[in-house]
């Protein structure tokens, strides 16, 4: 049994504890929670117990401590830590900080499992043919799993531009509609976004990984079917494994697990769920059409099927109508042999993440680097919300925004401070500034960090007197577009 005496005498710190190495990649870590289904709820907890250690040269702290620090209970954050334990995201060990009575007590260490790093790190790997099995339809026949290796997700421009912004950022929200108005460029009026949702079930942004892994599945299967000159309809049957294993970048031995399956289904009944009411699409340039009012459905699921394979195993697909819109622009884009120009390329990088915040930057900065739009230079922390994610709060927008920050910061980075933000910076975490304008909410003041192919600085600006955020091509982003280019 370890003695942490050192730690009683220094800190006043009495068992359990909570270590967090040196020498862990927390980005890695937190998307092996991903993988894994841990919630959002116990990934949010790790993460700002992972920045309350930040301030303890040693990296190990009594729950106690921990727990005033993130204004939570402690039996709430032992929760979270036997929740990870179990998922082998954390490594527990009986230590004592007793140096009279040398009590038990335990040791929470976060640790990546052995093999894991790599596993996570490795988007080659191939499913086997073999387990690839589909419902029997006529529309629908077996597709190469080959075809998926390089793991990447299309999505409808128009849908990254404008609908992603209209869904749902928060999990807890309950909200049934959001309405949002977008300024574009060159527009008199705003475009009008209006998301409705039947019973409730709002499209949360997340669930989006699903749609582009089954706008990926319909691709392929165009293209054979447009190779066969077979009829193209618009209800297909899709399996659920091979949708799961594209959304989550999990093998397809995985996919067939219930937490995966569950989930897959619910964010396909709200996908399915979620209507969006478009207005002011047309300007003054269309002298007889002043207006159109769309209502967009990504896709509509139609039915669950629960069937036997060949080894009389139980699976499920998924039978859903795509847009026939969605359908003709793919099969244009096919016999035309170019890449689908009215696609997106998405890396599933983007998916991988559960800040949402994140997710939205990221389509954001694809838009900018695929279709050669200039990000405009600097921004205010409200028109940098008002471009990405007009759906959510200033307050959440910039605290998700800030962790993404911290979690691609630059080590390199040293800001000079300006006298006016001085009294604000209340703590320093490796070399980002942060303010804290809530309890427990942590704003990035300055920083520097290279997300999605941009470099950003958030600095206090003078001019504006207030904080703002520019960007800057990072010039190692240009292989995403030369990747693109080379799909053509």
């Amino acid at each position: 049994m370890r003695e942490l005496f050192d730690l009683s005498e220094k800190y006043g710190f009495k068992a359990p504890l909570v270590d967090a190495p040196e020498s862990l990649d927390l980005k890695l870590y937190l998307r092996l929670c991903g993988a894994l289904s841990i919630s959002p709820i116990t990934i949010a907890v790790i993460s700002d117990v992972f920045i309350a250690l930040q301030d303890i040269d040693e990296r190990i702290a009594s729950i106690q401590y921990i727990a005033e620090r993130i204004n939570r209970k402690v039996s709430n954050i032992r929760h979270h830590l036997v929740t990870l334990e179990k998922a082998n995201l954390i490594k527990s060990e009986f230590i004592t900080t007793d140096p009279i009575r040398r009590r038990r007590g335990k040791l929470f260490t976060l640790a990546i499992p052995k093999g894991q790093a790599v596993a996570a790190a490795d988007h080659s790997s191939i499913p086997e043919r073999d387990n690839y099995q589909l419902v029997s339809s006529n529309t629908v026949e077996t597709i190469d799993i080959d075809r998926y290796d390089d793991k990447t997700r299309f999505l409808e421009l128009q849908i990254v531009r404008y609908l992603v912004k209209a869904m749902r950022t928060n999990r807890k929200d309950k909200a049934g509609t959001i309405n949002v108005k977008l300024k574009v460029d060159g527009r008199v009026k705003p475009i009008s976004i209006t998301a409705r949702a039947e019973e409730g079930r709002l499209i949360y942004l997340p669930d989006m990984s699903y749609y582009a892994g089954a706008i990926t599945w319909l691709i392929n299967h165009i293209s054979e079917r447009v190779e066969q000159a077979d009829t193209i309809g618009e209800t297909f049957t899709l399996p659920l494994e091979p949708l799961i294993s594209m959304a989550k970048d999990i093998p397809l031995s995985d996919a067939s697990a219930g937490g995966y399956m569950n989930n897959a289904i619910q964010s396909l009944q709200r996908i399915s769920a979620t209507t969006f009411d478009m207005r002011d699409l047309y300007g003054q340039d269309h002298s007889t059409i002043k207006d159109i009012e769309m209502y967009y459905k990504l896709f509509r699921l139609e039915a669950l099927v629960t069937y036997e394979d060949e080894r009389e195993i139980e699976k499920k697909a998924a039978v859903i109508q795509f847009p026939r819109s969605t359908v003709k622009n793919i099969i244009a884009a096919v016999r035309a042999e170019k890449s689908l120009n009215e696609m997106l390329l998405i890396d599933s990088d983007i998916f991988a993440t559960k800040n949402e915040i994140e997710i939205l930057f990221g389509l954001w900065a694809r838009e900018h680097l695929i279709t050669g739009r200039q990000a405009q230079q600097m921004y205010t922390w409200n028109e940098l919300r008002e471009s990405v994610a007009p759906s959510t709060s200033l307050s959440e927008f910039k605290r998700k925004f800030s962790n993404m920050v911290l979690t691609n910061v630059d080590p390199e980075y040293k800001a000079k401070i300006h006298n006016a933000v001085k009294d604000k910076i209340v703590r320093i975490i490796e070399t980002c500034h942060l303010s804290e304008p809530r309890k427990g909410e942590l704003v990035v003041e300055y920083g520097r960090a290279t997300v999605q192919g941009y470099l950003i600085n958030i600095g206090y600006s003078p001019e504006h007197g207030s904080s703002v955020i520019a960007f800057r091509r990072d010039m190692s982003a240009l292989h995403i577009l030369s990747h693109f280019n080379s799909q053509r």
